[in-house]
């Protein structure tokens, strides 16, 4: 009897066990999974962003003409007019979204005036959120973006944090590129991090990065 009770003891002991861990690991396992869908999300939503600032390209000569090149002042609005024909947006209007806020990835708010501050964005009919601004910094060489893009691949929906349903592009005369472009593979998973801004996840991940 003895030996029974403390057999059963033990495979409840060793059962109870196995449960907490199981308990434990699902949380995580769900976070991975809603973040990979993000991930793959935001390769399929990039390529699209890509090839519609390519036909920019091929059907205005440039994404961005230079003052030479337009009378007109070279602004948010005339730029966004500029592509808004190669997009499909259920609302051609920039609008402020006072209830969204969005951080970086450790976290931290992104605040009025930092580089990556958005203000103005169009919800697209899939429900993401698009948004442009200018780069206000001189511009000293093509190397430099004139423009930067704002991509929520699920709308106002949470997390809301760079880096996880937020990424970032950079709009060039001729070129359109993921935030990150260029920087090497260390500095990306760095920033790519719960401790990281996030900005760089959006190079990361389309090279095969992981979350």
């Amino acid at each position: 009897m003895r030996n029974f009770s403390f057999s059963l003891f033990n495979m409840i002991f060793g059962f109870s066990i196995i449960l907490l861990v199981v308990l434990i690991l699902i949380p995580f396992n769900l976070i991975n999974l809603e973040q990979a869908q993000r991930i793959a999300k935001w390769k399929a939503e990039y390529e699209k962003l890509k090839y519609s600032f390519e036909l920019v390209n091929l059907h205005e000569g440039s994404i961005i003409p230079s003052i030479s090149e337009e009378k007109e002042i070279i602004s948010e609005e005339y730029i966004w007019k500029r592509i808004l024909p190669y997009f499909k947006f259920s609302d051609e209007k920039l609008k402020k979204l006072k209830k969204y806020k969005y951080r970086k990835m450790n976290g931290l708010p992104v605040e009025n005036g930092y580089k990556h501050y958005f203000e103005n964005f169009i919800e697209t009919k899939s429900g993401m959120l698009f948004s442009i601004k200018q780069n206000h910094v001189e511009i000293t060489d093509e190397k430099i973006p004139l423009y930067f893009a704002f991509v929520d691949i699920n709308g106002k929906q949470k997390p809301n944090r760079i880096g996880q349903d937020i990424f970032l592009m950079e709009i060039y005369k001729h070129d359109v590129n993921a935030f990150g472009k260029g920087k090497n593979y260390a500095k990306l998973k760095a920033d790519c991090s719960p401790i990281g801004r996030g900005v760089y996840c959006s190079e990361y991940y389309l090279l095969g990065g992981s979350f």
